[in-house]
């Protein structure tokens, strides 16, 4: 049975791969009315059935220390099937607001790695074998990161895998973008598009605040300090000359 599962995923993989980023999509609405999004118009909502067992596989991929949990998901094959690509996962994380002044300097991809190595003992198992970390970048203007990376998955393969988390004003809104790594050149365009298409209302959507600012980096104290410093030895020069004259 998981060979045919598997052998219909490919099938369906390469004719969805075969579309480009002009299909017809279909607008979707999440987060209980809050956000939405398009997608094609012919991938079709993942059950809840199969979301939570992705959370369940993803416990047996790290032994239990990890589950990730999904609300939504959409791909064009079967949507009972066990896991299977191409395919978006929509994680909400309500861990309150956060500033975005933290995610303005992300790692260096150097420094990711180096914790990437740290952390894989905590995510592999019998089914992730590894992880390699390609990028990581802060949309200032959608208040995002964006996130590559490939995963050698024991059943699947090479599994590429773009995640975006934007910010929100009670956490986090995650797209897990999935597509077998021969085939993400061509998912990229659909993607990029679901992607780009996400809206939040006006009490979702991150706005930004003086206070995230804050407090500031150390350099940007140093030279606030600095600019302090010189305005305090002009206004006393100033002072100086007018009590001399």
């Amino acid at each position: 049975m998981r060979v045919l599962g598997f052998f219909l995923a490919s099938m369906l993989m390469g004719s969805a791969a075969s579309s480009t980023a002009e299909e017809p999509v279909r607008t979707v609405t999440l987060y209980e009315g809050h956000a939405t999004m398009e997608i094609p118009r012919d991938w079709h909502d993942i059950s809840e059935e199969s979301l939570e067992f992705y959370s369940l596989r993803s416990a047996e991929t790290s032994g239990g220390r990890v589950a990730e949990i999904y609300q939504y998901g959409f791909r064009p094959g079967d949507p009972e099937m066990d896991f299977a690509v191409p395919q978006i996962l929509i994680q909400i994380r309500e861990s309150g607001r956060l500033p975005y002044r933290q995610f303005l300097h992300l790692p260096t991809l150097d420094e990711m790695h180096e914790e990437g190595d740290e952390r894989l003992a905590d995510r592999a198992g019998p089914l992730l074998r590894g992880i390699e970390l390609e990028a990581a970048v802060f949309d200032r203007r959608r208040f995002a990161i964006h996130l590559t990376n490939t995963l050698d998955l024991a059943f699947e393969g090479r599994v590429s895998v773009t995640t975006v988390s934007f910010l929100t004003e009670r956490g986090l809104f995650t797209l897990h973008c999935y597509a077998a790594a021969d085939q993400a050149p061509l998912m990229a365009p659909i993607f990029d598009r679901a992607i780009g298409s996400v809206r939040f209302d006006n009490e979702l959507r991150y706005t930004p605040r003086f206070g995230d600012r804050w407090p500031p980096r150390p350099s940007t104290v140093a030279y606030g300090a600095a600019a302090l410093v010189a305005v305090i030895l002009v206004l006393s020069l100033i002072r100086s000359r007018r009590r001399r004259s």
